[in-house]
């Protein structure tokens, strides 16, 4: 059985600093120098994604990334007005923007001493806020890169180093915007470091790698920027060739692949060193972060104490400002009570009104009359049945059929209930054990009153019925032989009501009964 577990080899690096809230990243923590090199390196190589005329010069890495952040949809007015008007800000923007691109800073930080959120660390970085401006947070700039694009250029995004390469040898220049060039690079680390530096270096070791020199891991990581972005091999398919395009960034000694140099620890101890001016504004900014800390602590104590007091006492300590809070809760009682007195009237009005609409339709189904030649079997009043009309003008309609198959049931089975009781003289077997004020017989005589009574009680559901049936009569004596009421009545006019719903005919043909 194989585990699903990956191999160390394929395991993602976990790159992103980790710091404690509050803590200050130092030149050493983001390599410092190596930003500095990238940054201040001379050579306009690069094109402009974005020239103001037709033919525009070539232009240095550091004003590529800079006018890519500036073109970018997702960039605030007030973010390019102040790297606009100072370019000491823009310069350390684009710096700390560079750490998130290659993924040292991960989105759980934040720049700025006023972050309120708690699902963000608050880290100063000393040699990064030469100015006063806003470094804002990781997520917010991750969000700018993201969202740069090139002019013109409406083809999906390319998301592999063979796509970019591809765009290159067509004659596109640039391939991509740097922004997107380095999140494929730091995507596919491994690959480019085993492609074009060694088995032992990763595109990322450029960021991390202290044992490196900060000049040789910059000019490296430019090497590549110019490779992806802007030369041509289109003409050779080996990218080492020696007589291929030259790399501005190449090692003249080395034909045309950067060479990177490996440090003593005498030299690692001359990169990467705060300075004293940063040590102090390091302690400054922790101490003001504890200062808005604080401050928010307190607002947040004394706004809660207000919702307290004012959810317990409703009022105030009879100031100017209490006064109305007191009214304004009285209002709001007032009001509840009104809304709520409103809404019982109308519950109980509607309720009326379908019970009233229930009893008329009640009425109107208990007073349909029944065909019967016998009165003493009749369903409704002998006297109101008099005076009722005929109802058996359509000798097929089902309604007629099925009452007049009650009507022959009851008759039949009433005299051989009679016969019965002459000759035995005594009640049929009932495996049940019951009262007798559970299971009787109702006289004839008795019927006639109890058909012509009106419901006394809300009529029963079919289901409801059935149920009484089950649960108060004994299955082993006839149906006509128990006691019927006017929710037998009741029921048998709803299932009419079903059997002519689903006919839908007239006349209807002959029911098998």
């Amino acid at each position: 059985m194989s585990s699903r577990r990956p191999s160390p080899s394929t395991q993602k690096r976990i790159t992103a600093l980790k710091r404690a809230d509050g803590e200050p990243l130092t030149r050493f923590d983001i390599q410092y120098d190596v930003l500095h090199y990238i940054f201040h390196d001379v050579q306009a190589v690069f094109t402009d994604p974005y020239p103001s005329g037709d033919s525009a010069p070539k232009i240095t890495f550091r004003d590529l990334y800079i006018k890519t952040i500036l073109h970018s949809p997702k960039a605030t007015k007030a973010l390019k007005d102040k790297m606009a008007e100072s370019e000491t800000f823009g310069e350390d923007f684009a710096m700390l923007a560079l750490l998130v691109n290659v993924g040292r800073v991960n989105t759980t930080m934040s720049f700025f001493p006023e972050m309120k959120t708690a699902i963000r660390t608050y880290h100063p970085i000393p040699s990064l806020q030469r100015t006063t401006g806003n470094l804002q947070d990781a997520p917010r700039i991750k969000h700018i890169l993201k969202s740069a694009a090139l002019k013109n250029d409406h083809a999906p995004t390319p998301s592999t180093p063979v796509d970019i390469l591809s765009r290159v040898k067509s004659g596109q220049v640039p391939s991509t915007t740097v922004m997107n060039l380095i999140f494929v690079l730091a995507n596919h680390s491994t690959p480019i470091g085993r492609v074009h530096f060694s088995e032992k270096l990763e595109f990322i070791d450029l960021f991390i790698r202290e044992t490196l020199s900060s000049l040789s891991r910059a000019r490296a990581f430019l090497w590549l920027c110019y490779h992806y972005l802007e030369s041509s091999v289109e003409n050779n398919d080996d990218d080492y060739d020696d007589d291929g395009p030259t790399n501005p960034f190449a090692d003249s000694r080395r034909g045309n692949i950067p060479i990177i140099v490996h440090l003593s620890d005498t030299e690692m101890t001359q990169e990467n060193v705060d300075s004293e001016e940063e040590k102090i504004l390091a302690e400054k900014l922790v101490t003001q972060r504890l200062d808005i800390l604080k401050t928010q602590g307190a607002k947040e104590l004394s706004k809660h104490s207000k919702m307290s007091n004012l959810r317990i006492n409703g009022v105030g300590d009879g100031d100017k400002e209490s006064a109305p809070t007191r009214e304004g809760v009285k209002l709001k009682i007032k009001r509840s009570v009104v809304k709520q007195a409103i809404g019982t009237k109308e519950r109980e009005t509607s309720s009326a009104v379908r019970n009233s609409k229930f009893r008329e339709e009640n009425d109107r189904d208990l007073s349909l009359p029944v065909p019967d030649t016998d009165e003493e079997y009749s369903l409704i009043d002998p006297g109101r049945a008099k005076n009722q009309p005929p109802q058996n003008k359509h000798p097929h309609h089902p309604q007629s059929q099925l009452r007049s198959h009650i009507q022959s049931r009851h008759i039949s089975s009433e005299t051989e209930a009679r016969e019965t009781t002459r000759h035995h003289h005594r009640p049929r077997y009932s495996p049940y054990q019951s009262s007798p004020s559970s299971f009787h017989v109702v006289p004839a005589q008795d019927r006639h009153t109890r058909y012509g009574q009106r419901l006394s009680t809300p009529p029963r559901s079919m289901l409801e019925q059935a149920w009484h049936i089950v649960t108060t009569t004994d299955p082993l004596l006839d149906s006509d032989e128990e006691g019927a009421d006017e929710h037998l009545r009741h029921d048998y006019i709803q299932r009419l009501k079903v059997i002519n719903a689903l006919r839908r005919k007239e006349p209807t043909p002959e029911l098998g009964l």
